[in-house]
C-alpha cells in the first residue's frame, strides 16, 4: 500500500456553516473553566494530609461533589480569566 506524503494531500475545506452561537460559546467556555477549577480543587484537596476520622469513601465522595458544585458556581465569576480567554480566542469565529 502506497500512502502519499502529507504535503501532497489536499486539505479539507473549512466548514463555516456550523459556527456556534455566542451564547453556546459562553456556556462552553464557562463549562471548561468549571472543569479546570474542579481539577484545581481536587488537586489541592489531594495534597492535604489524610485524616483517619474523615478518610472514608463517603466523605471523599461528598468532598468531590462539593468541589464540583463550587467549581460550577465559580466559573465565570471567580475572575480566573479562563472563560474570558476562550471567548477572546473563539468569539470572532462564532459571530
Amino acid at each position: 500500500m502506497d500512502i502519499p506524503p502529507l504535503a501532497t494531500r489536499p486539505l479539507p475545506e473549512l466548514r463555516t456553516t456550523n459556527t456556534p452561537a455566542p451564547a453556546d460559546l459562553r456556556a462552553a467556555a464557562e463549562g471548561f473553566e468549571s472543569l479546570f477549577l474542579a481539577e484545581l480543587l481536587k488537586g489541592g484537596r489531594a495534597s492535604l494530609p489524610g485524616d483517619d476520622l474523615t478518610g472514608s469513601q463517603a466523605v471523599s465522595m461528598a468532598q468531590d461533589m462539593l468541589d464540583r458544585h463550587l467549581a460550577q458556581h465559580a466559573a465565570g465569576q471567580a475572575g480566573l480569566g479562563v472563560a474570558a480567554a476562550i471567548l477572546r480566542q473563539f468569539g470572532p469565529k462564532a459571530e
